[in-house]
């Protein structure tokens, strides 16, 4: 499961599950491009990294600063194996009370924002010959959606149809396109784990909340060379949540892990 020299591009690459992707995928060999807007956190990780990453700065609901980007991969770098689309935040507005300017920029982010940059990153792929892999993360909240998460139910809802055609579109390229849903992850520190109690009450059959490093080592496998027949995909990562029937913890639902 090879993914020495490959050049992988991570949105969102300067926290949780990103930044975990970006650190595993660095040392693994791989020439890893991570997006996001925290200089300070990105420095970190290029010094932890020897060379083996780099640093874009962009906010990707800013639409002159995404197009940018685009432009600034595709002058920069003579190929691309790898995109992960994995910038998101959470919203926490129910349809009654959202306002369109929180709309929009959810929409630029979650949906504007993949579009752009896997459309950039496929024409670069098709030009060099790569058969490379986009992944694009999701939530299981597309299936079952928290209250006051109507922005963010909704986006990820989309991404799963937009992944599909893209996969349609682009699998005579030989580009594998998937989605990866993760469940409930505790994405907060450096290497911290959560209390012992939130643990024991989360709403997964595993009985634990996942780690930053269990969806990172599937990314891994998905931009690895081991992949080379799964496209369209939907894969959930979730301990067992949604099938659990087990309600969230407090702390999820208020959105403070």
């Amino acid at each position: 499961m090879t993914v020495k020299g490959k050049r992988v591009i991570i949105t969102g690459g300067t926290h949780g599950i990103g930044e975990e992707t970006a650190r595993l995928l660095a040392s693994k060999g791989a020439q890893v491009v991570i997006v996001g807007r925290d200089e300070s956190r990105a420095s970190k990780l290029i010094r932890e990294a020897k060379g083996h990453v780099e640093f874009l700065k962009c906010d990707l609901s800013n639409r002159d600063q995404l197009l940018e980007l685009c432009k600034t991969i595709d002058k920069k770098y003579d190929r691309v194996n790898v995109l992960i689309n994995n910038a998101s935040r959470n919203s926490r507005f129910n349809v009654l009370n959202l306002e369109l300017d929180e709309w929009d920029t959810m929409l630029e982010l979650n949906m504007t924002a993949v579009f752009l940059l896997s459309k950039a990153v496929a024409a670069k792929m098709i030009s060099t010959g790569t058969e490379g892999k986009i992944i694009n993360i999701g939530a299981v909240q597309s299936f079952f959606p928290l209250d006051s998460s109507f922005a963010y139910s909704s986006v990820k809802g989309a991404l799963r149809s937009m992944t599909r055609s893209m996969a349609v579109d682009l699998s005579p390229h030989g580009i594998l396109v998937n989605l990866v849903m993760p469940g409930p992850i505790y994405a907060k520190g450096d290497g911290e784990e959560p209390g012992r109690d939130l643990d024991s009450r989360a709403a997964t059959l595993v009985g634990r909340m996942g780690r930053k490093s269990e969806v990172a080592e599937l990314l891994e496998f998905l931009s690895s060379d081991s992949n080379s027949f799964m496209t369209g995909n939907e894969i959930i990562i979730d301990g067992g949540r949604t099938i659990s029937r087990k309600p969230d913890p407090a702390e999820i639902k208020d959105d403070e892990i």
